[in-house]
């Protein structure tokens, strides 16, 4: 009896002994990550001469590359900045990390970690930015990396936002940044990546509660700090729409009406050529203003009465396949010719796995049938019909 006591009171003293040991190794990385951050503000200066850090994460991450840390001070290092904003991150601040769900140039979902200074940045990066690969070589072997992207802003200089000095353009190219695979501003690291699941759509849904006034706000209107800065330099290089066709053949007319937000780009299109995401131009009326409920989401909508509204095509498959809407919804003229590519279609025949039977035919013919009901050109007939080509003689014309 007394050996089985003092065998307890020695399990108990082990126990103590490892929660001690623990929390001094805590302690001990805590004050390492600390020295180290100490270290990285040491250079903030030599990254930005002039003082201005705004929208300098691509500056930040390439100083970092050229330090040649080892791996794991590397990948510490890149946690000390918000690559939107610039504004360093002190790792004793709480709540410097989202997950977030960004888009690569797939169109995949990738569901990953972002540092950030504040909430905003990462709904910026949801919409703005997409996931890029990136390759490092270390002393014993190369990594590749998920990081977050834009089109390089000194594709056009003279449109750089006054408040940012820290470019460096050259040759159309921004000769203090780092590029991706595909040849992409690279401005932060993404950590701990995978494809989004269902259950990870899930966990950020309070991220995205956050956001979605946010994201659904026009660029020019956006009041919330540092972010619309990065939004705009992420802008510049947008593709003019002059040349840009509608479903018609027509040039692309722009979708946005009144001053409510409406998921349509900067000028006011359903053409984010980044993404390809929102391409479908629909009026909202009192009697559709239901549509993101029946999509799945929150009751935003019911704010969008009386203006339009740049959808996906997974969202709006999804509404007519419910048999929603009177048949009148879109506004043709301000839908993209890219809305029947096969590209496209494949990436958006579904939303957040709401999807039902059949909707993408569903709500593509839906589409074809209101807009070549208004309007019978040629150009739409033969979209349509190379569409169906592509995906069988199962999909019937509907026109």
């Amino acid at each position: 009896m007394k050996s089985r006591f003092i065998y307890i009171i020695l399990i108990i003293l082990i126990i103590i002994v490892i929660f001690i040991l623990t929390k001094k190794t805590e302690k001990y990385k805590n004050q390492e990550k600390e020295n180290h951050f100490k270290k990285f503000m040491k250079e903030f200066n030599t990254v930005f001469p002039e003082g201005n850090r705004n929208a300098g994460g691509p500056q930040l991450f390439k100083h970092i590359v050229e330090m040649n840390l080892p791996r794991d001070e590397f990948e510490l290092y890149n946690t000390f900045y918000c690559g939107v904003s610039g504004s360093p991150i002190d790792p004793k601040r709480k709540q410097i990390s989202d997950w977030v769900i960004v888009k690569d140039l797939k169109n995949n979902d990738i569901y990953g970690k972002y540092y950030r200074c504040c909430w905003p940045c990462s709904c910026d990066i949801m919409k703005y930015a997409r996931v890029d690969k990136y390759e490092l070589e270390f002393a014993d072997r190369c990594v590749t990396y998920d990081v977050l992207t834009i089109p390089d802003p000194c594709c056009n200089p003279d449109n750089i936002p006054k408040a940012v000095t820290s470019f460096k353009c050259g040759g159309s190219k921004t000769q203090n940044g780092v590029y991706s695979k595909n040849g992409r501003l690279i401005f932060a690291l993404f950590y701990d990546t995978k494809i989004a699941t269902q259950d990870d759509r899930k966990n950020i849904s309070s991220i995205y509660e956050k956001c979605n006034e946010r994201m659904n706000t026009n660029p020019d209107e956006l009041r919330g700090g540092m972010g619309d800065i990065f939004v705009k330099l992420s802008l510049v290089c947008n593709d003019k729409h002059e040349n840009v066709k509608n479903i018609y053949g027509d040039p692309l007319q722009p979708c946005k009406t009144g001053s409510k937000p409406g998921s349509w780009d900067s000028q006011g299109y359903c053409s984010e050529k980044g993404g390809g995401v929102h391409q479908i131009c629909m009026e909202v009326t009192d009697e559709r203003s239901d549509f993101s409920e029946e999509t799945g989401q929150t009751d935003w909508s019911l704010g969008r009465v009386g203006n339009n509204h740049c959808m996906c095509l997974g969202a709006w498959a999804l509404y007519k396949a419910k048999g929603k809407g009177d048949g009148n919804e879109l506004v043709c003229d301000a839908i993209p010719d890219m809305a029947l590519n096969t590209e496209y279609v494949n990436n958006w025949n579904t939303w957040n796995q709401n999807e039902l039977p059949n909707q993408i035919i569903r709500g593509v013919d839906s589409m074809v049938q209101q807009c070549y009901g208004k309007k019978n050109t040629e150009y739409l007939k033969q979209r349509y019909d190379n569409l169906r080509n592509y995906y069988g003689n199962n999909w019937k014309s509907i026109i």
